[in-house]
């Protein structure tokens, strides 16, 4: 039967010496019974990813290795007995997880931290590094500016999910020192960007109707952004105002919502998949899409940055305490969205890519990580020079904390794993001649930033970062300003009137002294009697006290549900943020 015959060719086309669960060798048969050999239960394929992936994970995490690359490794083992189902569905898996990442995204840029100087930081140097990579593939590898700027956007962002975590350590080890923090809102916003902007050049690198003319392609593409912009943040601001009044619904004076976070989340990822499904192609017809453009092709809506806006503002119009739970669950759902998306891209590596990483991948990474430190010693000073507020800067820390800074940007994984295969998918650069030869190296280049730079980046990270935050200790804390004008007032006024200040202190002094006597008149008992007992009262107490902070601190959440210690945190190398405790809500700057 010829449709017998096509799963057993994918499989053997996957890998050359594919497994076959029963043990029996590979073979190029199209008969029945030969396919049954590359079928097994789809519940064994799915307990070998989560079970084999989460302890893979765990182990790099020990080693203080990235836990992506474990991931990976166990992926690709999976491609060599890959089960039927879970291969044919890897690209709507692999969708999903990025899906999640759009939408964890958009939960962790909060209104209140953009301010320009954090434009500056997460755009500034991206764009540096982008531009360096575009130029490169342009002028060395022969390929267009619309191929080079989807390559550089793809190779550009930022491991947000290697790099919060390893912030939220720093901020718990160095509390106070502004730069961790700055870190923690750099990583999802410069995440933000690249996905955004991977959007917006897929509306020119897609295949699209040749009669259209650029500054028609422009235009269009412009009011997709705006539209897509205020769709969001029209879909993310009813969602979060929905949900801190869904407890009101009732019939018959029965409440009729439970008020739960789990449905809260559920709540959320729905109108997120629905932000998403409106922009998103239909890719079992002709690229149909629901709301289609009239004079271009494609969607009225920009589906990853339709999302991105949907968490934004969302987590804007929020109660703290819904937004709180919500994170909570995604980031639990986000642990088996790792899983799968790293675990996809291991089953599409193979070893014969690491030869072809110092032709022209190492370069181009050279030439993209000088341009990023160029460009973060450039926003540094150029912030400084404008004196823009808000800033944790200085003029005699720039070197340390472009160094820091640079450090923090070299891990890479999510979005490369998120993007790296959708031009292949996508069919990119179709009226180019040389689309093929770009869409692979795209591919080959991604696993390779993967594995290469989440493992040196995260090395680098972890010995050289701790040392350099150390020497920037002696610093005004993050939004110290306000607290030095305060000291500074509460010194003039000490200045103004010393008397009175005495009077201050010594007053409770004699208050003190007259109810001792008040008490000992009216209990007949001698003042230094009762003054020896109130000492040793105060002694036992001081002691009790001791004992107590010696003793290891039980947290409790709400509902008395334990809340995850900064160290759980740190080892499930999440997106979003997970602990919110009060805090880690002052560390991250909600208090400014």
């Amino acid at each position: 039967d010829p449709s017998d015959s096509e799963p057993i060719a994918m499989v053997i086309r996957l890998h050359s010496n594919v497994i076959d669960i029963a043990g029996a060798p590979p073979s190029e048969s199209t008969s029945t019974n030969d396919a049954a050999n590359f079928y097994y239960p789809v519940q064994l394929g799915l307990a070998y990813l989560f079970l084999v992936g989460y302890f893979a994970r765990t182990i790099f995490l020990s080693a203080g290795l990235p836990p992506s690359v474990g991931v990976i490794l166990v992926g690709f083992a999976f491609s060599y007995f890959f089960q039927y189902d879970l291969l044919s569905a890897r690209d709507e898996l692999q969708e999903l997880s990025f899906f999640l990442v759009l939408l964890i995204a958009g939960l962790e840029i909060r209104l209140k931290d953009l301010r320009t100087y954090m434009f500056i930081m997460a755009f500034l140097p991206a764009t540096f590094e982008l531009v360096a990579i575009a130029l490169y593939s342009t002028w060395m590898l022969g390929y267009s500016p619309i191929e080079g700027l989807v390559l550089g956007t793809i190779l550009v962002a930022i491991g947000d999910g290697l790099v919060i975590p390893k912030m939220k350590e720093f901020g718990a080890r160095f509390p106070g020192h502004p730069m961790p923090r700055l870190m923690f809102t750099w990583a999802p916003l410069e995440a933000s960007f690249a996905l955004s902007l991977f959007g917006i050049l897929s509306g020119f690198a897609a295949p699209t109707s040749s009669n259209v003319q650029v500054a028609t392609l422009i235009v269009g593409n412009v009011l997709r952004i705006v539209v897509t912009v205020l769709a969001g943040a029209a879909l993310g601001s009813t969602t979060g105002w929905l949900i801190c009044r869904r407890r009101n619904l009732s019939i018959g004076g029965k409440q009729v919502l439970t008020g739960t976070p789990v449905e809260a989340f559920l709540i959320v990822i729905s109108v997120g998949l629905v932000a998403y499904a409106l922009g998103a192609p239909d890719t079992n017809a002709s690229g149909l899409v629901l709301v289609p453009m009239n004079f271009i092709s494609g969607s009225m809506f920009q589906p990853e940055l339709m999302v991105i806006m949907t968490g934004v503002f969302f987590a804007a119009t929020a109660p703290e305490s819904e937004l709180h739970e919500v994170e909570k669950v995604m980031g639990g759902v986000w642990i088996f969205g790792q899983l799968i998306l790293f675990s996809m891209i291991g089953s599409r590596t193979t070893l014969d890519i690491f030869p072809a990483f110092w032709h022209h991948v190492f370069p181009m990474m050279a030439c993209g990580l000088a341009s990023r430190f160029l460009g973060i010693f450039l926003a540094i000073n150029g912030i400084l020079t404008l004196g823009l507020p808000g800033h944790p800067f200085q003029e005699s820390m720039v070197k340390i904390d472009s160094t820091f800074c640079f450090l923090s940007v070299l891990p890479r994984a999510t979005i490369q794993g998120a993007l790296g295969q959708v031009p292949i998918t996508e069919q990119f650069f179709g009226r180019l001649p040389n689309s093929s030869t770009c869409q692979e190296f795209i591919f080959l280049a991604a696993r390779l930033y993967i594995c290469i730079m989440s493992v040196v980046g995260m090395i680098l990270l972890n010995t050289l970062g701790p040392g350099l935050v150390q020497q920037t200790l002696e610093r005004p804390d993050w939004g110290g300003e306000k607290k030095d004008a305060l000291n500074v007032e509460k010194v003039k006024q000490s200045d103004s009137g010393p008397k009175q200040e005495q009077e201050h202190i010594e007053a409770p002094e004699e208050e003190d002294d007259r109810l001792l006597q008040t008490l000992s008149e009216a209990y007949k008992i001698p003042e230094s009697v009762l003054q020896d007992a109130l000492q040793r009262a105060m002694q036992n107490q001081s002691t009790l006290q001791m004992k107590a902070a010696s003793q290891p601190a039980i947290r409790q959440g709400k509902a008395g549900l334990d809340s995850a210690s900064d160290l759980a945190f740190a080892q499930f190398d999440c997106l979003g943020s997970v602990l919110k405790t009060s805090e880690s809500q002052e560390w991250r700057g909600h208090q400014r």
